[in-house]
């Protein structure tokens, strides 16, 4: 271990954000051609090894009971091999047969309840793996599956339009307090990409599932508090969050000219969002990302935000002249933020080096 890695480490735990004895650094990380390799290998030892049993043992998936008690045992397996320390093969074989335990108590899980119940129980089966695994793209793969399965769950319970505020609201919390509880940081940062990546997924289900020019009507069978609208709402109440924590952190009052400026362009945003769905998420998942220094979530955000704007402006439902006005709307908001902000906000010129 290099000197300036034990300060590094002595920093630390003054600050107690560690405990123990410095980790040792020698290890040297496999390159990324025999990662690849290695997950092959892992997989189709793992599919060979899963249509073995499958034909030999194909009386598992004609009876619900015994398909409980054989993908709970797969999932035990793979729970303690990927406790094995790293072996990149055995953590591929772990995951693939984790993966086919949760087909088998899924199909038991749908064959036994009806569909709102079945979506449910999925989503807490999938949130509980993906705290309890320990594995990081278990984690990813699992908060994914829950997201999915709690909008699919809502929206057959009849409240199908909120599913995507609450996903966002516990994302955007997960990455806030990334910092905040540093012996959990990997699970929290797995779990939240897992939910931003259902975020995206459930925001771009609805922008095509609904029409763009009668998604504000009210349909018949749904009470007030759960039409289209109540969706846009709780996302700008989202954002409204994420921007004033933010703020607060950076040392900013409410009365602060930079906080009205940044919370009133977030209110207009919502409001435009309304008519050119999703513009608002990508803000979201982008401003996130800017907020952690997060590269992957910047990434993530400016996809999500070419891909929402995109599809708006090819959608059929409205003319491209309705289409082309709401954009410019967007940018002309967007742009006149970053005016004010830049006016408003103090701003320090670094000084020279010689």
């Amino acid at each position: 271990m290099s000197t300036q890695t034990g300060n590094v480490w002595s920093t630390l735990q003054q600050a107690g954000l560690v405990q123990g004895s410095a980790p040792e650094s020698n290890q040297q990380d496999s390159p990324w051609y025999i990662k690849l390799l290695l997950a092959i290998s892992g997989w189709l030892a793992a599919l060979f090894l899963l249509g073995f049993l499958g034909a030999g043992f194909d009386f598992v998936f004609r009876n619900a009971a015994t398909s409980l008690i054989v993908g709970s045992i797969m999932i035990c397996a793979a729970f303690a091999l990927l406790r094995v320390p790293k072996n990149d093969f055995v953590e591929h074989i772990a995951l693939a047969v984790s993966l086919a335990g949760q087909a088998l108590l899924i199909w038991v899980i749908f064959d036994s309840t009806n569909s709102t119940t079945s979506w449910l129980v999925t989503a807490i089966l999938q949130l509980g793996l993906a705290a309890v695994m320990p594995n990081f793209v278990h984690r990813v793969i699992s908060s994914f599956v829950s997201a999915f399965c709690f909008s699919a769950g809502l929206a057959a319970s009849g409240v199908p339009y909120i599913a995507g505020s609450i996903v966002m609201f516990t994302a955007a919390w997960l990455w806030l307090h990334e910092f905040n509880y540093p012996e959990h940081m990997r699970k929290q940062k797995a779990i939240g990409y897992g939910l931003v990546l259902g975020l995206i997924q459930i925001k771009g289900s609805a922008l095509f599932g609904l029409s763009t020019l009668g998604w504000r009507a009210a349909e018949a069978d749904l009470m007030l508090w759960v039409q289209p609208w109540m969706g846009e709402v709780l996302t700008g109440a989202v954002t409204l969050y994420v921007v004033w924590t933010i703020l607060k952190r950076l040392g900013h009052a409410l009365s602060d000219p930079i906080t009205i400026v940044a919370l009133s362009g977030t209110v207009l945003l919502t409001i435009v969002s309304m008519e050119a769905r999703g513009i608002t998420v990508g803000m979201l998942i982008l401003l996130l990302g800017f907020a952690v220094s997060n590269r992957v979530l910047m990434g993530l955000g400016i996809i999500s935000l070419l891909f929402y704007i995109s599809s708006y402006y090819y959608l059929l439902n409205t003319t491209l002249l309705a289409k082309s006005q709401t954009l410019l709307i967007v940018g002309l908001v967007l742009l006149a933020a970053r005016w004010l902000l830049l006016r408003i906000a103090p701003t320090h010129k670094e000084a020279d080096h010689v």
